[in-house]
């Protein structure tokens, strides 16, 4: 049994974790932060578009906050976004300020990366930040259930390559492990996010939300044995979009708003559903005809040329394309701090919800892990600092009985073939155009895996392994999305129920909670605004 112990243990190193650390560094709290991998490669910042929202100039935030309230259809917590635009300006100065390759154009940061890893600098920058401030770093461990009681907090996890097991005791705990979208057929995050911090969460009792809203981005490259790029919203409207019969997208489905990969992203990704999964057509993107100066108009453009653009043929040839999933708006409660409805337990990044809505302003997601990074930490500093008193408990406290899990080459060979069918469950029924009798067959079709699962840990040492313990927590995101898109009847932002299309806000103006029962059942809530 390894047990160690710090102020503020960290979990996840995106951009939310490494600026949280950062904060509570900076306070003066000893910090950890702990990840599966190296830090920050597996996380969704690297593979981000590398775009921040928030200009430099002080004054815009009005308009920042109108188009982010616009997207969020009426479903942002207000007070959150305001703390987001008026924040967000100030800390992207400070990044540049801290060695930050990229630069300011119409009013967002751009990364100076490379695709399909613009936010590999992002990443190096908050990393060499967090080294110089001393903050400690573990990688390599699985964090699998975390605890806090009377106001201190234990994390248990596993060395991803032995499988031995690991305490860690902490005054404070920030989780910042990430979304859920890695858990669809077609996604554009690492395999690894599956939502394994909002298991973690319910199960240390803090409150969710807004689990339903899931986005996809409408232009993702789908030519077979290529990466699947985004091609960036204002290059994409520079395009034509049409399908195998010719028909134009945008005339045939009524789409007038520009960028549309951007202002209207939730529609134009139910087009191309309808017309690729539902009519077995394919979608094409024509840039053939598009200047090299269109192409280079704006930092996200310009590298995306030296990659589709050259690498892909699309200078020569249209581009099959198809949406993917991109981002999931709903996650742990939070207040402006960053604090959960647990004592001691903070979050911040995309494994929160309520700061997005229905819906998601693009370049939103990697200003609010600066933001909300950044005040997590800070709270979870003063937190340890006020608690510094209280002896951080052991294992045995908590009455957990230590024991090693088995390495991930134990497990039944069949684990890694119910991915496929996880995702591929969730594209079909609970994805970009929902039902009510398609969202039961995927919640019959997730609860068949977990049997098998069950029944496999019955012969093997399946469900204990690093693998099983990875899928199980994947499955745990799947029900929660499905059970609220299931009980949310109406159709609003990234959530369309072809048999409830319309918005309804005398019923479903609010936000769908969700907590665990003392019968480990989940108990939801609904929160009218």
């Amino acid at each position: 049994m390894d047990h160690r112990s710090c102020d503020v243990l960290v979990i996840g190193s995106g951009a939310a974790g490494l600026r949280a650390a950062a904060a509570a560094r900076q306070a003066g709290a000893h910090v950890l932060i702990v990840s599966r991998g190296s830090p920050g490669k597996a996380s969704a910042t690297v593979v981000s578009g590398g775009v921040f929202a928030g200009s430099r100039d002080d004054e815009s935030t009005a308009g920042h906050l109108q188009r982010t309230l616009q997207a969020g259809r009426g479903l942002n917590q207000r007070a959150l976004a305001e703390v987001l635009v008026e924040e967000a300006p100030a800390l992207l100065r400070e990044l540049v300020d801290w060695g930050f390759e990229g630069g300011f154009h119409n009013g967002y940061l751009f990364s100076g990366g490379r695709a399909p890893i613009w936010g590999e600098n992002i990443i190096r920058c908050l990393v060499d930040r967090n080294l110089a401030l001393g903050s400690e770093f573990q990688s390599g461990l699985a964090v699998t259930d975390i605890r806090v009681v009377e106001g201190v907090g234990l994390a248990t996890g596993y060395a991803t390559a032995t499988g031995r097991r690991q305490f860690i005791g902490a005054r404070a705990i920030v989780l910042a492990t990430g979304g859920a979208g890695g858990l669809y057929a077609r996604h554009d995050n690492p395999r690894g996010i599956v939502g394994e911090g909002y298991a973690l969460a319910l199960r240390a009792g803090a409150l969710l939300q807004d689990m339903e809203f899931v986005q996809f981005y409408p232009l993702g490259i789908a030519e077979p044995g290529l990466p699947r790029h985004m091609v960036p919203p204002r290059l994409g409207d520079h395009g034509r979009l049409y399908n195998d019969a010719g028909e134009d997208m945008y005339e045939k489905y009524d789409i007038s708003e520009r960028p549309a990969a951007e202002k209207a992203r939730d529609r134009l990704s139910q087009a191309l559903f309808k017309e690729i999964c539902r009519e077995g057509r394919a979608v094409w993107l024509d840039l053939t005809g598009v200047s090299e100066e269109r192409w280079t108009s704006d930092p996200l453009s310009a590298s995306t040329f030296s990659t589709i653009g050259k690498r892909c043929g699309a200078c020569r040839r249209p581009l099959r394309v198809a949406p993917m999933a991109h981002h999931t708006m709903g996650g742990v409660c939070i207040d402006g701090r960053g604090a959960t409805s647990v004592p001691g337990l903070f979050a911040a990044g995309e494994v929160t919800g309520g700061l997005h809505g229905a819906n998601r302003m693009g370049g939103n997601a990697l200003s609010e892990t600066l933001v909300f990074g950044k005040r997590a930490g800070e709270a979870a500093a003063e937190w340890a600092g006020a608690h510094s008193e209280i002896a951080i408990k052991g294992p045995g406290k908590f009455s957990i009985t230590p024991a090693n899990v088995p390495p991930a080459a134990d497990a039944a060979p069949n684990i890694s073939a119910l991915w496929p069918r996880l995702g591929k469950i969730l594209w079909e029924d609970g994805g970009i155009i929902r039902s009510r009798a398609g969202l039961q067959r995927a919640l019959h079709a997730v609860a068949a895996i977990e049997e098998e699962l069950q029944a496999s840990a019955g012969r093997t040492a399946a469900s204990r392994s690093a693998r099983g313990m990875h899928i199980e927590a994947g499955l745990a995101a799947s029900r929660l999305i499905l059970q609220a898109a299931l009980r949310r009847t109406e159709s609003r932002g990234a959530h369309f129920r072809e048999d409830f299309p319309a918005t309804d806000d005398s019923r479903w103006l609010g936000h769908l909670r969700v907590r665990l029962s003392k019968d480990g059942r989940h108990d939801w809530i609904f929160k009218k605004l």
